[in-house]
C-alpha cells in the first residue's frame, strides 16, 4: 500500500489557543458571500413531503398533521404540506463560522425573518456571509468570539423566502486551557422518580394544539399563556432522531476521511483509541463532549429552536404563521435533561395588512434553570383582513 496521511503526519492543532491574530484573521472573513458545498444536495433537490414529515417527526418531535399529512394539508388555507417554522436549517444549517480552525463552535441561537411558507415542491436555494465578529467574555470561559452569520434563502421563482441570522460561539477547546469551565454540579445525571416521569408521560398526552380552529387576533389578549409543552427527557435516540430528520446530515467512512483531507483541524483525535472523528460525536460520546467543552453528551442546539418552533404553531394553529422568530440556548442540555415550554403574548399589532402578535417563549429544565428563551411575532387570522395564503 502506499504511505496514507494521517492527521498526525499533518501536524494540526487540533486545540489551538484563541488568539487575537486567528480573531483579525477571522474578521478579514466579515461580508464574504461563502461557498457552502456541504449543503449542496440539499440545494437542488426540490422539498418533498417526505423531507417535512421527517423534519417533523424526527427532528422536532411533531406530529402536526399540517406538516404531516398530505391529505390533511391539502384541506388546509395552504392547500400542501408547509413546513415548520425551522425547516430550513436543513437546507443551510446557519452555522456560518469560518476561520478559527480547531477552535470549537457552538450554536448558541439565532433570528428569524420568514416572509413565504415553505411549501412542497418549493426549491430552496442559499448564500451566507459573516457580517460580525464579536470577542466577548463569559462565566464558565474566559475569552470567546461570537461569529454572526446572515443566510439568505430564496425559492424556484427568486423570492427570498427568509432571512436568517445565527450567533456561533467558538470557544478553545479544553486541552488548550481556555475552555469551558462547568460547575461540578452541571454535569451530574438525575434521577427521576416514578411520580415525575408520571407527569411527563400525562404532559405528553394532553399536549394541547389548535389545528384546523382559527385562532383569531381580535380574541388573542395580552397576557396571554401559552399552554406548557414537554420535551425529554433528552435520550441519545432522540438525539440521533434529530440527525436522522435532516435532508443533510455528516459524512461517514470513506466520505468522513474526504472531508478530513479538506478540513483538517475540523476534528477531533480521541487519545483513548486514536480515531479521528467529527467533533460532533460530543452529543453522544462524553470524552469528546469534555473535550469540546460540555460536562457531558448534549443536544444540538437547533433543537430547543425546534421546540420552540413546536410551542408557536401548537398554539397558533393552522391559519397562524410565524413571520419573525429568535431563540438563545441559555445553559448545556444535556442527556437526561427535562425541558418544559411555554409563553405569553406580549403585545398585538396590525402592520402592512398583517394581524400580528407579538410572544417571549422560554424553556426550564428540571432543575429549575432557564435553557433557553426567545421572541415571536404570529400572523393570526383576522375578522377584517383577508386570510394570506
Amino acid at each position: 500500500m502506499g504511505k496514507v496521511e494521517t492527521i498526525d503526519a499533518l501536524k494540526v492543532d487540533l486545540s489551538p489557543a484563541l488568539t487575537d491574530e486567528a480573531i483579525e484573521k477571522a474578521r478579514g472573513l466579515i461580508g464574504v458571500w461563502l461557498r457552502r458545498d456541504v449543503h449542496l444536495p440539499s440545494l437542488y433537490e426540490p422539498v418533498s413531503a417526505h423531507d417535512i414529515r421527517r423534519w417533523t417527526n424526527y427532528s422536532v418531535g411533531d406530529d402536526n398533521p399540517l406538516f404531516c399529512d398530505p391529505g390533511y394539508a391539502r384541506l388546509s388555507q395552504w392547500g400542501v404540506p408547509i413546513a415548520p417554522p425551522t425547516f430550513l436549517y436543513t437546507i443551510d444549517s446557519g452555522i456560518v463560522a469560518p476561520g478559527l480552525p480547531g477552535v470549537q463552535w457552538i450554536f448558541a441561537g439565532g433570528r428569524w425573518e420568514h416572509f413565504e411558507p415553505i411549501r412542497q415542491g418549493d426549491t430552496i436555494t442559499a448564500r451566507a456571509r459573516v457580517i460580525d465578529v464579536q470577542v466577548k467574555e463569559g462565566k464558565s470561559v474566559p475569552r470567546f468570539v461570537n461569529q454572526v452569520g446572515e443566510v439568505i434563502y430564496t425559492n424556484q421563482v427568486g423570492q427570498t423566502v427568509s432571512r436568517y441570522e445565527g450567533d456561533i460561539f467558538r470557544v478553545p477547546r479544553s486541552r488548550s486551557g481556555q475552555g469551558f469551565k462547568f460547575k461540578k454540579e452541571t454535569g451530574e445525571r438525575y434521577k427521576y422518580s416514578p411520580e415525575e416521569i408520571s407527569e411527563i408521560a400525562m404532559g405528553y398526552r394532553n399536549e394541547e394544539r389548535r389545528g384546523s380552529t382559527p385562532r383569531y387576533w381580535e380574541e388573542t389578549n395580552v397576557g396571554d399563556a401559552l399552554p406548557v409543552l414537554f420535551k425529554g427527557p433528552l435520550t441519545l435516540v432522540d438525539i440521533v432522531g434529530f440527525y436522522a430528520g435532516r435532508r443533510t446530515v455528516y459524512n461517514v467512512m470513506k466520505l468522513a476521511f474526504a472531508e478530513r483531507d479538506r478540513h483538517p483541524s475540523n476534528c477531533y483525535v480521541s487519545p483513548a483509541t486514536g480515531v479521528p472523528m467529527h467533533p460532533a460525536a460530543g452529543h453522544f460520546d462524553v470524552e469528546i463532549a469534555k473535550e469540546v467543552g460540555f460536562p457531558g453528551a448534549y443536544d444540538q442546539g437547533w433543537q430547543r429552536l425546534n421546540w420552540g418552533g413546536h410551542l408557536l404553531t401548537n398554539w397558533c394553529g393552522d391559519h397562524g404563521f410565524v413571520r419573525k422568530y429568535s431563540g438563545r440556548v441559555l445553559v448545556p442540555n444535556l442527556v437526561g435533561d427535562l425541558t418544559k415550554l411555554t409563553g405569553e403574548v406580549l403585545d398585538k399589532t396590525k402592520e402592512d395588512g398583517e394581524a400580528l402578535v407579538h410572544v417571549k417563549w422560554w424553556g426550564i429544565n428540571q432543575r429549575g434553570e432557564k435553557n433557553c428563551e426567545g421572541l415571536a411575532s404570529i400572523r393570526l387570522p383576522s375578522r377584517d383582513i383577508a386570510i394570506k395564503r
